[in-house]
């Protein structure tokens, strides 16, 4: 449940996708001043650290394929609107 599945992926200890049977990166980062929009970030897990979450293993499978993920933010997909409680200011 909180593991992904052992996946055998392409590279070596000289790599960028660097990788050997105990070790591997936990993050690929790649910046081009001047060029944000062909930047990107790599993260073998979601941003959730829980399982139980929908956003446990986003991005698993883009890392796994050695697909860029952007690093800039796409549109926005929810709103999240905090409003005190009554009251309270």
């Amino acid at each position: 449940l909180i593991d992904q599945p052992r996946t055998q992926l392409p590279g070596d200890s000289n790599m960028p996708r660097v990788q050997a049977p105990a070790f591997g990166a936990s993050e690929r980062f790649g910046i081009m001043p001047g060029h944000l929009a062909q930047s990107y970030l790599h993260m073998p897990g979601g941003q959730s650290d829980n399982p139980l979450s929908p956003c446990y293993d986003a991005g698993w499978q883009a890392w796994a394929k050695g697909q860029p993920t952007p690093l800039l933010p796409g549109p926005a997909q929810h709103t999240l609107l905090l409003v005190p409680a009554p009251g309270r200011r």
